[in-house]
Parts: structure tokens; sequence; C-alpha cells
């Protein structure tokens, strides 16, 4: 029988998404402009640069929302990477999952609009292996 263990994700309020933003625009911003200069500094190539820098620093998997009863739950299925302090930031009608740069420099970093309003009190957050999954009551 295997032994399947979770680990809880930090939970935090939507007033920690501004400044999570702007930290992940400016890492993306310095990366595109490494590659602008990697390439010879040569204008023109402004989108190209910006995309190859998200490729390169955000890990942004896609989510499968569902509902059961009066509950809601985001599944997320991340790659096999390590991801440190992963944490779901709340908001009633939104929710941002993300993490601190690995090693790599690689960052979790995905905005979930939510069809519906959630209740912030009782939301459970837990990773198993490489699925994130986040549970809420419906407002």
């Amino acid at each position: 029988m295997d032994l399947v263990t979770t680990i809880p994700v930090r939970l935090k309020t939507a007033d920690t998404v501004p400044q999570l933003l702007d930290d992940v625009h400016e890492r993306v911003n310095r990366r595109a402009y490494e590659n602008f200069v990697d390439r010879g500094a040569v204008h023109g190539h402004d989108l190209d640069d910006w995309l190859d820098a998200e490729r390169e620093l955000i890990v942004s998997p896609d989510v499968d929302v569902h509902f059961h009863g009066e509950d809601i739950f985001v599944e997320m299925v991340v790659p096999g990477i390590d991801l440190l302090n992963i944490t779901v930031h709340l908001a009633p009608s939104q929710m941002v999952i993300s993490s601190d740069p690995n090693e790599d420099g690689l960052q979790l970093c995905r905005v979930i609009d939510l069809p519906v309003e959630i209740s912030l009190d009782g939301v459970d957050a837990e990773q198993w292996d490489n699925l994130i999954r986040v549970t809420a009551a419906i407002a």
C-alpha cells in the first residue's frame, strides 16, 4: 500500500498580489533585457525577448475548476520540478497560485479568475506530489 502524504499550502489574502506581480514583472523585464543584449542589442524583437523571458522564468500550468455541492475545487498539476513556498493568494472572485523562484529561476505564477465568489473563511489548499488542490465554499 502506498502512503499518500499531503503538504499544506500557505494561504494569503489578496493584498499580497500587487507586490508579487510587480516582482514577477521585474524578473521577466530583466531577463528580456538580457535576451536583448545576448542577441547583440538588435532592436525590433521586443515581444520575442519578452515571451522568451516568460517561458524561461514562469511556470503557469492549466487549471481545472469544478463544483461539488456548495464547494468549488481548483486543481493544478505542476511539472516535476522543485517549487519553493507554494502560496495561494485569495480574493472573493480570484486567486493567484505562486511560488518563490527555485535555484534555476523558475517560478510558479498563475492568476485564476473564478466563475463564482468564494467565502475566504475555511479555504483549504494542499499539495500531493505535483497536484495542488484548493477547496473553498461558494459565498
